[in-house]
């Protein structure tokens, strides 16, 4: 790790007045894009405190030990920047991109960080030095840990980030990415990660003691030697074998299903939905591991399953309508031409399930045929998803990841596709729902 000599300790930090700083701004903006007359902005150990700096082009620009609370720096773009050892508690940074930037040592206690681009960024522990001028000696080192505490880091981007042993205690990095992240013995206490994305995460030796992993990606991740007391990881997305053993270290995971309690929920359900509620009972098998399970052609109508894994279940031509599986792990299970009207898919994994000729279109009332319940898929992933003639009409799409699956004849009439990721067009895929992000 580097050593930087910084005034800390200083009471004075230069400030910049306005207009100063709007001709920085203006310099580094013409440095940043090869005009003449640019120069980069050199702002080190300054006070930026309560700054607007949206928008901004401050790529490269040198930051080093700089104090910006409050600052304003959405959409700001920061790439490469020197910020090492910067205070940028309680700053907006949403939708910003620090990409490449050297953050070690950075604070971004409080911060909002929503969909904040930190790809392949440096955000290891920093070595400072404290000089008093009024004292003789040597000056006093001392290791700084990037600070994540608190911090709304909802959507980040930290793909292939060097994190080291952060401080990320009650934050919030749901829907994150962090694939390849390495936060080997970083302190993650109370943070929630549902939704994110930690494939390939180095997370040995963490503390994840009170951590939410609901609907979280952990393909490919390690956690050897990881605190997990009361850290919950259900519906978490994990490979074979992982469960048992983080629940014997004081995790909160899903429950095996007895091989003869299966059969008796679903009598007890058909009881239920033949005497409209009045005999046995509505079948609730969340947070329990069905893998494999065989619910062929059964009627399974308004099933209670959220965050259940539903791994290689075969479902084919059962009747779903109205059945609660969000966060539910489905990865490669077989759902052809099964029924899922109205059915609640948010955040679910169905990432390789074959969904061919299945209904996924809205439940429309028997009695007011204005009212109708479309299929809910918010966040859902699908990747590599085989949807060839499935009906999706009016679908709920908002965030869902469909890249790599085959939309061959499916019907996406009225589905409503914001944020939604799409396959590359090809010329058997039909498309007739509205514009969305098309991967590259």
């Amino acid at each position: 790790m580097a050593m930087s000599l910084s005034p800390i300790g200083d009471d004075q930090r230069p400030t910049l007045d306005r207009p100063t700083l709007q001709q920085v701004l203006s310099d580094h903006q013409r440095f940043a894009t090869s005009q003449p007359g640019g120069r980069r902005a050199l702002l080190s150990f300054h006070d930026l405190s309560d700054h607007d700096l949206s928008g901004r082009n401050l790529s490269e620009a040198d930051l080093t030990g700089a104090v910006m609370h409050r600052t304003l720096l959405p959409g700001a773009v920061l790439r490469r920047a020197a910020l090492y050892g910067a205070d940028l508690r309680l700053a907006n940074l949403d939708h910003a991109d620090l990409s490449r930037a050297d953050l070690r040592g950075v604070c971004f206690r409080g911060a909002s960080l929503r969909g904040t681009r930190l790809i392949e960024a440096d955000i290891r522990e920093a070595i400072l030095t404290r000089y008093d001028r009024r004292r003789s000696g040597d000056p006093e080192l001392r290791e700084v840990r990037p600070d994540f505490s608190s911090a709304d880091a909802r959507g980040i981007d930290l793909s292939n980030a060097r994190v080291g042993q952060a401080y990320v205690v009650q934050a919030d990095f749901s829907d994150a990415v962090l694939c390849g992240v390495n936060l080997r013995g970083a302190d993650l206490r109370h943070t929630n990660f549902t939704g994110a994305n930690l494939d390939r995460a180095d997370l040995s030796q963490a503390n994840l003691a009170g951590a939410c992993f609901t609907g979280a990606l952990l393909t490919g991740s390690v956690l050897d030697g990881a605190r997990l007391d009361a850290a919950d990881f259900q519906g978490a997305i994990l490979d074979p074998g992982v469960t048992d053993r983080i629940a014997r270290r004081g995790a909160r995971t899903i429950q095996p299903t007895p091989p003869d309690a299966l059969p008796l929920l679903v009598q007890s359900h058909r009881l239920w939905l033949d005497s409209a509620g009045r005999r046995g009972a509505r079948a609730d098998v969340s947070d329990r591991d069905l893998s494999d399970a065989d619910l062929r052609a059964l009627d399974l109508t308004a099933l209670l399953a959220v965050r259940c894994r539903l791994v290689h279940a075969r479902m084919h031509k059962a009747i779903l309508a109205m059945a609660d599986l969000s966060f539910a792990d489905l990865r490669g299970a077989g759902m052809t031409y099964a029924d899922l009207r109205g059915i609640n898919l948010t955040r679910a994994c169905l990432s390789g399930a074959d969904l061919r000729g299945a209904n996924l279109g809205p439940l429309v009332s028997a009695h007011r045929p204005d009212r109708q319940w479309p299929v809910r898929l918010e966040g859902a992933r699908l990747i590599g998803t085989d949807l060839r003639g499935a009906r999706l009409r009016q679908a709920s799409l908002t965030g869902a990841d469909l890249s790599e699956a085959n939309l061959e004849g499916c019907d996406l009439e009225g589905a409503g596709l914001e944020g939604c990721v799409l396959p590359r067009p090809t010329p058997q895929s039909t498309y007739t729902g509205t514009p969305a992000q098309v991967v590259p």
